[in-house]
């Protein structure tokens, strides 16, 4: 179990910006052993761009709008809020709106931009370089044997609210108790997997300190959540991957426009590369894209337009 204190450090409710995570006084080092991976620290440059040059600009026009980091919740389609948060080494950008966030990526895969060097790729280079790719990084890493199936759960606060227990009895019932193995959150507490254990009976878990790419790299079969980077990953590493989401909670993640294509898309790596290439998607990583101020200025004259048409085409009262 890991101690409260540390996992406070790395929870986006109590660390609420990207740069907080870097900043000097905040030295985990010495309080931890976990922390983000380094491939965040090159997203900062982004969040202070948002922050100094265009939310708090009295000349750029989002003055009806407010910038927030890594929060979810059910706004009007003339919505109030731009959020931002981070996802496969990326910076992403969506209103806090389930249709929006969903046309976003649409008109993002239909402007057909092809890179030669595209987001996908710079993933591919990153697990390259370390053979891993992850939020966090461990100190020491605890070993785990992986079976057949890997589950990968949300933090225990997410865990009833996201996750089918049905689902889970059903993996369970498919695939054997015996092959499959659940994946504990690295910065979670164990009393939520206790009780799903309680319900669920005597299944296999990873330790939080183990390796989930590791895990995934292994397995035959991932399960994982809209709340997770670990699908992109998973499809990219030729997984058979499904999801264990509540129907009725989709719609409150931050990543949930994203892997809402990739579980139902054909093709859901070429779908990532075409789709993220487009300003309209949100996704800026500055090592990718060589004009990633430019990106990030059509994405947002973009998502105001498409904000505007809304406000235009219904009454809000």
């Amino acid at each position: 179990m890991l101690n409260q204190e540390n996992n406070l450090l790395l929870d986006s409710k109590h660390t609420s910006t990207i740069a907080a995570h870097y900043e000097p006084g905040f030295d985990k080092k010495d309080k931890s052993d976990i922390n983000w991976s380094p491939k965040h620290e090159d997203l900062v440059v982004v969040e202070e761009y948002l922050h100094n040059e265009k939310f708090y600009n009295a000349e750029y026009p989002l003055s009806e709008l407010g910038l927030s980091y890594d929060v979810t919740a059910k706004e009007p389609l003339a919505f109030e809020t731009l959020n931002y948060t981070t996802f496969a080494g990326c910076v992403i950008l969506h209103p806090l709106n389930w249709e929006l966030m969903l046309r976003q990526m649409a008109d993002a895969y239909a402007d057909n931009i092809d890179l030669k060097y595209g987001h996908v790729d710079f993933i591919r280079k990153s697990i390259k370089s370390d053979n891993n790719f992850s939020k966090y990084d461990f100190k020491e890493y605890v070993k785990a044997e992986a079976k057949k199936v890997l589950v990968v759960l949300p933090g225990g606060n997410k865990l009833k609210k996201h996750c089918c227990i049905g689902k889970l009895e059903y993996i369970i019932e498919k695939h054997g108790i015996d092959n499959v193995l659940f994946k504990k959150h690295p910065i979670s507490y164990d009393e939520a997997y206790d009780d799903l254990a309680t319900v669920l009976g005597d299944i296999h878990f990873a330790d939080a300190k183990s390796s989930l790419y590791n895990l995934i790299n292994n397995s035959e079969i991932i399960y994982t959540t809209f709340i997770s980077e670990s699908a992109l990953i998973s499809f990219m590493l030729g997984k058979e991957v499904d999801h264990i989401d509540l129907y009725n909670n989709r719609d409150t993640t931050s990543f949930g426009h994203i892997n809402h294509y990739l579980f139902t898309h054909p093709d859901p790596v070429s779908w990532a590369q075409r789709t993220f290439a487009s300003p309209k998607s949100g996704v800026i990583q500055p090592q990718v894209d060589n004009n990633w101020k430019h990106k990030v200025d059509k994405y947002l004259d973009y998502i105001t337009e498409l904000r505007n048409f809304y406000k235009q085409s219904y009454i809000f009262r």
